[in-house]
């Protein structure tokens, strides 16, 4: 350890080099060694720019003949306590679907067919994918973009014409490669769980879903449908259980990738749970135990949100305003800072696990006006989809 007054072997520069690599929260416990240290990650943290945030698009109210949506982008600040516009994009596109890496999956219909487009903000740059399926078709459809190889891929999955008795499964995937669309039926490895768990539904399918490692994941029911990109071939995964888990509310559940580890937030009436997945356990693996491999992180109760809710937003006791978790879900989890990021009523709001306490970092009247709605965590990643790749 330095003594108070004393610098770090290593110069200034190369010394902020290696702490810009190292996650806020454990950087932020170094201010500790000595003064030197403290002032110099103060400094970092303020000077340090911030590629996270938000992304939502709603209708909006305009004259006629205007456009009919607006995309907000919002970034993160102020160690997470307060949020600032970053770009406000009228379009014509009445669903977002997904985000993924920069890079974001609109939807409209088209005749009797769904039109998907692909839109870097950044950019401002949009790309119409040939013609996809039949509108009436129901689909989830996933963007696929890790960020360093210049192609995507748009995966829509038709879990409703699933075959639980034979475990196979229908998709369409594109890729930005050929520019096509390919549709394929692929069997679904352990699909046998399927059929063994009574309280398996296959129409509670909740969005959106997540991309991580060359892999889709979506949550079906009370299991997670995974689809590797490469190889093309589906299985399931067993999600972690709770006492209330039968009073889950599936518009509510969220997946999220942290510091490379995949995070799973159950939404119920009782609270809301959030597990991450022990996938570099071996021990655990050769167990194949659902308990070892999923572990608890957080848990917030909701009758102590509902309270801060009301303070937050001014809501009277008396006031007939029902608040429940088809309205209050889950959007965004920054481990770093510790906190879970809300959506809210006409607002989006913080909430610290190490205060207990929310507070409200944007308000937007178009939140929570449709229950199918979604806000997307968001990276400001300037993707070029004109380029000679694409």
């Amino acid at each position: 350890m330095e003594k108070d007054n004393e610098k770090p072997f290593l110069c200034d520069e190369l010394l902020e080099q290696i702490l810009r690599k190292v996650p806020l929260k454990q950087r932020t416990r170094f201010k500790c060694i000595s003064k030197f240290w403290q002032d110099l990650i103060t400094r970092l943290r303020h000077t340090s720019p911030s590629n996270s945030g938000l992304a939502f698009s709603f209708k909006k109210p305009c004259a006629k003949g205007d456009l009919k949506y607006e995309l907000t982008l919002i970034e993160i600040n102020d160690r997470g306590k307060t949020c600032s516009i970053n770009s406000s994009i009228p379009h014509e596109f009445p669903w977002l679907i997904d985000s993924c890496n920069g890079l974001l999956l609109f939807g409209r219909k088209d005749g009797s067919f769904l039109s998907y487009h692909v839109f870097s903000p950044m950019k401002n740059q949009w790309r119409r994918l040939p013609r996809g399926h039949d509108f009436l078709r129901l689909a989830s459809a996933s963007l696929a973009f890790d960020g360093s190889r210049p192609n995507f891929k748009v995966i829509c999955n038709f879990w409703e014409e699933a075959d639980t008795e034979n475990g196979t499964i229908t998709y369409q995937i594109f890729s930005s490669k050929n520019w096509e669309w390919r549709e394929c039926r692929a069997r679904i490895h352990k699909s046998g769980l399927l059929l063994s768990n009574q309280d398996f539904n296959m129409n509670e399918w909740s969005c959106p879903s997540l991309y991580r490692k060359g892999k889709v994941y979506w949550i079906w029911s009370i299991y997670l449908l995974v689809l590797d990109e490469e190889e093309e071939s589906f299985k399931l995964m067993k999600l972690p259980k709770n006492k209330e888990t039968k009073m889950s509310v599936y518009c509510g559940k969220r997946l999220w990738e942290f510091e490379g580890l995949l995070h799973y937030c159950d939404s119920t009436y009782m609270g809301f749970y959030i597990w991450y997945y022990a996938e570099n356990s071996v021990h655990n693996k050769k167990k194949n135990d659902c308990k070892l491999m999923w572990r608890p992180k957080h848990r917030v109760q909701f009758d102590l949100l509902v309270s801060r809710i009301k303070e937050v937003l001014q809501i009277e006791e008396e006031d007939k305003f029902k608040i429940s978790p088809f309205i209050v879900k889950p959007c965004a989890l920054n481990e770093d800072l510790e906190i879970l990021y809300l959506q809210l009523p006409g607002s989006i709001g913080a909430y610290s696990f190490e205060t207990r306490k929310l507070v409200k970092v944007h308000s937007d009247s178009a939140i929570g006006n449709n229950i199918n709605d979604n806000i997307y965590p968001f990276l400001f990643e300037a993707v070029d989809l004109f380029g000679k790749d694409y």
